[in-house]
């Protein structure tokens, strides 16, 4: 039996689920670390976003280059590159002792992500049914909240042993990986393509307005999600009072609801919302907005409770939407394309959260708190949502074929 004909709930789904895995260690744990790194590199809340910012500068560069890679060169050897540009950030990270080299290190892990969604969704489409598509799609994104768990342990643990060690694990870890993407090239045949037929692509993909109107809500929706990772755990120290670990761990918690959300919301438009998957998308930003709202309320005398509910609220929600984003984004254009869309919505995503945190850190440093910052963050949430509901229309041709 060939390698595209077997089983890919065995395999293959671990492998496109890892990938992701070892991709989010990296940068998540330079957040959920973000105090202590601060403290050693003597940095103030702007340069901690900065971090993140540039991890997602690097993915708006890299998002449609690495969509048209995925379409023309193939799933694995796309992601054999994803992984070893992650895994030199990452160590590059590790070994730094300046902010500069620390905002490199972000970079290069962020060309090296801009490979992993286009590819890895290139091979969902590829692998698996059209009624299985949204919820395989979930499955392999449970990779990003699995990776945000461990770095959330990293970040309880570095209270015990060296922060460095995290992005040394990392890397290795993303090394690994890579080399199992790299054995299975040698087993299929690379697509080729010239210049002339992948500009061509681009051009329809970027001439799709409808695709455009639900990636300018996508700029929206990871801004959100990129502030909520960034700040968690220093929002919760700063304005809750609450320990390193009791932080790090509500980041924990909030990427296990992730990592199930992914999963349920896809599994719900496949099965009970019959692949209409926009309404869903609007219900989960629009709870997200309004949890950020009551966030702009808590103080020090706040239940650790309350602020532990939230977290796995926003968890739920905010860190929850991806699979659904690729899965739409992958319907509303021809099979052949599908790359390429997801690249411009990666392209639109990763300039909302190359702004979203860098803006935040602004506000709190210039507004001396938090309330204005979740305020504007969960104000422009709910626009997106807003545009999804009012401003774009859903294809479901494409899950009937």
């Amino acid at each position: 039996m060939s390698e595209t004909q077997r089983n890919p709930w065995r395999g293959r789904i671990m492998l496109l689920t890892l990938v992701h895995v070892v991709g989010t260690i990296g940068y998540t744990s330079v957040m959920t670390m973000a105090p202590v790194i601060r403290a050693d590199l003597d940095l103030n809340a702007t340069q901690v976003g900065s971090f993140m910012s540039a991890f997602y500068f690097a993915l708006t560069l890299g998002a449609i280059p690495a969509g048209a890679l995925a379409d023309r060169l193939g799933v694995a050897l796309s992601l054999s590159l994803a992984s070893l540009l992650m895994a030199v950030g990452a160590g590059l990270f590790a070994a730094i002792s300046s902010y500069v080299l620390a905002v490199i290190a972000t970079f290069v892990m962020g060309l090296g992500y801009a490979l992993v969604n286009p590819a890895t969704a290139k091979g969902v489409l590829n692998w698996f049914k059209p009624e299985h598509r949204a919820t395989a799609m979930g499955v392999k994104q449970m990779g990003v909240p699995m990776g945000g768990l461990v770095a959330s342990g990293f970040g309880a643990m570095v209270v015990f042993m060296p922060w460095r060690w995290a992005l040394w694990s990392a890397a290795a870890a993303a090394m690994i990986i890579g080399l199992c993407w790299w054995h299975l090239i040698q087993r299929r045949t690379i697509g080729g393509g010239r210049l002339g037929a992948a500009l061509r692509d681009l051009q329809s993909i970027m001439t799709n307005r409808n695709l455009m109107k639900f990636n300018l809500a996508s700029v929206s929706f990871n801004a959100g999600q990129q502030s909520f990772i960034t700040y968690l755990t220093l929002f919760l120290r700063d304005v809750a009072g609450a320990s390193q670990p009791f932080a790090a761990l509500c980041v924990g918690f909030s990427q296990i609801m992730g990592a199930a959300g992914r999963v349920f919301w896809a599994f719900f438009s496949d099965r009970f919302a019959k692949g209409r998957r926009k309404g869903v998308v609007v219900g989960i930003m629009t709870t997200a907005a309004a949890s950020m709202f009551v966030f702009t309320a808590a103080n020090p005398s706040w239940h650790v409770a309350v602020l532990a509910i939230l977290a796995l609220l926003l968890g739920g929600t905010i860190l929850a939407y991806a699979a659904l984003l690729h899965t739409i984004c992958a319907e509303i254009v021809d099979p052949s394309l599908a790359g390429s869309a997801i690249g411009s919505n990666l392209f639109a995503t990763s300039l909302g959260g190359a702004v979203g945190p860098i803006i935040f850190g602004l506000i709190v440093d210039h507004a001396g708190g938090y309330m204005a910052a979740w305020t504007a963050t969960g104000g422009l949430v709910l626009a997106g949502a807003i545009l999804v509901a009012f401003g774009f229309k859903e294809d479901q041709s494409a899950t009937k074929n």
